[in-house]
């Protein structure tokens, strides 16, 4: 019988992810320091945004069980109620040992890269089928545990932390293996029994890996791209970024 896990584990050979031309360049020593850290600023909003097509998409299951599978992975992106270990302050952390400072990211402008992968989360999670967008995200959760160790071994060997100094990719180099065992906990039974569910949930795990993937070749393209803006606040009103948000309007 076809199951998830072997269509998973085919994908994922088959996607050979540390070929990507961005982790094969950290690799190699070929990306330039201050190019692979402008890419992780661009994903610092990536990091951001993505907790809240989740939260949609689990507002969206039809069993208990089901959403708390996914509210308790939106909760651990928010540090379990402890704001200062969200992911989001800290892949801040990473960055200011990158020596990024706050009001350097507050100048960025948004990349049309990271947006356009945001988007396709949005939109999945929000209007389409409920096992697709379970699957997309189930895969990126999967990738991201590899990317992570990529990313982690990437930054040490090129000397620019020390393995006791990367916070962020340490963590989810564990983390997400759970989350994404969680997603594909929630769609397994359906794959393997219903016809019209696996063709939904194929179509998710390719459409999560493709637009993941997708995000690294593009932000490794445009990585010499130094783009700045002249006001604060966030990209958008759907994004929800900005550091102070005691002093910023909602939109």
């Amino acid at each position: 019988m076809k199951t998830l896990r072997s269509f998973v584990a085919a994908l994922k050979a088959e996607l050979a992810v540390r070929d990507n031309p961005y982790f094969a360049a950290l690799r190699s020593g070929a990306f330039a320091r201050e190019d692979f850290v402008e890419t992780q600023v661009q994903f610092l909003f990536a990091v951001v945004f993505f907790s809240r097509p989740m939260g949609v998409l689990a507002a969206r299951l039809p069993r208990p069980e089901q959403r708390l599978a996914l509210l308790k992975n939106v909760s651990e992106e928010h540090g379990e109620g402890e704001l200062s270990l969200s992911h989001e302050r800290t892949f801040l952390t990473l960055l200011s040992r990158f020596g990024v400072a706050p009001a350097e990211i507050e100048r960025r402008a948004l990349w049309a890269e990271v947006r356009a992968f945001n988007t396709v989360l949005a939109g999945l999670c929000t209007l389409d089928d409920v096992y697709t967008g379970v699957a997309a995200l189930g895969i990126i959760e999967d990738l991201f545990a590899e990317i992570s160790d990529a990313l982690g071994r990437g930054i040490v060997q090129n000397g620019w932390l020390a393995e006791g100094s990367l916070v962020h990719y340490a963590t989810h180099e564990v983390l997400d293996v759970a989350h994404a065992e969680g997603f594909y906990a929630i769609i397994a039974s359906a794959y393997e029994r219903h016809p019209r569910a696996r063709d939904q949930i194929e179509q998710g795990l390719r459409l999560g890996a493709y637009s993941f993937l997708r995000l690294y070749e593009d932000l490794y393209r445009a990585r010499g791209r130094r783009a700045v803006r002249e006001v604060s606040g966030p990209h958008s009103l759907a994004e929800g970024w900005y550091l102070d948000a005691a002093s910023e309007p909602v939109g």
